[in-house]
């Protein structure tokens, strides 16, 4: 029953003035887009609940974040772990592929000592 009375709170506050903001989408069905800048720019100019200052301040800082491009930076030591994985990586490469090389050349080698031993036997 508390749901319900949740729920009627929250469709009262939401639903009957949400002052030019579209409708929210129900919680959790997975369609939710971000507003554009445009679009929160109008929102932020339509909420009567902020002084002309908090709007200006508030809308120069979504400007100042929106300009700032994403610095990705890695350290010197994540350099380090990366090349250290890749070494061990190629290590275990390398490793197999000599044991590989080596049980071919081996297998050969014995094949071609058989051929030999049997043509000995054929000549005597």
């Amino acid at each position: 029953m508390e749901d319900v009375v949740v729920d009627d709170f929250v469709g009262e506050t939401i639903g009957s003035d949400q002052g030019g903001f579209p409708p929210l989408p129900p919680p959790g069905d997975g369609n939710f887009k971000m507003p554009s800048l445009e679009d929160f720019i109008k929102m932020l100019e339509t909420m009567d609940n902020l002084s002309d200052e908090e709007k200006e301040q508030l809308k120069q800082d979504v400007m100042r974040n929106s300009m700032r491009t994403p610095k990705v930076e890695a350290a010197f030591s994540d350099y380090i772990i990366f090349l250290t994985m890749v070494v061990l990586i190629a290590s275990v490469f390398v490793f197999f592929g000599y044991k590989l090389y080596l049980s071919l050349t081996e297998k050969e080698r014995k094949r071609e000592e058989k051929l030999k031993a049997k043509q000995a036997k054929k000549k005597k």
